[in-house]
């Protein structure tokens, strides 16, 4: 013999009321944000690092023309004082302060435009570059 609740279906309780997964969606982009945080960060110290302190580039332009001139950059958080260039044993020359991820170009003078070395020093000589061309 039956009952009239035979046909009832079993009380849902509240965890049953909500799939699983939708409980998870606030916990699961709270990851996905933080993952894209820890993406961006190391992207950005995978590309700062290697280039960051005192870089020299030599540009050398040929046509009717041909210009020789050198990219000094500072790629440091932390300013540079008294920074000074020369062309393989000539003048030096002063070029004062460069403020940080400042660059300057700098063309040497006309009886040094066959020069082999570029020697840039900076902080009263603490920080020293050399570039051979």
């Amino acid at each position: 013999m039956g009952r009239w609740d035979d046909d009832r279906q079993p009380r849902r309780y509240e965890e049953d009321r909500w799939p699983r997964k939708n409980r998870n969606l606030p916990k699961l982009i709270k990851k996905i944000i933080y993952l894209g945080f820890i993406i961006v960060a190391v992207v950005v110290l995978a590309v700062f690092i290697p280039r960051a302190g005192l870089n020299i580039e030599v540009i050398h332009r040929t046509g009717d023309i041909d210009t020789i001139s050198t990219k000094i950059s500072n790629n440091n958080f932390y300013p540079l004082q008294n920074v000074t260039i020369q062309f393989d044993n000539g003048k030096v020359q002063g070029i004062g302060d460069l403020g940080p991820f400042a660059t300057i170009m700098i063309s040497p003078e006309t009886q040094n435009t066959n020069f082999e070395r570029i020697t840039v020093k900076a902080n009263n000589g603490q920080i020293e570059s050399i570039k051979n061309r």
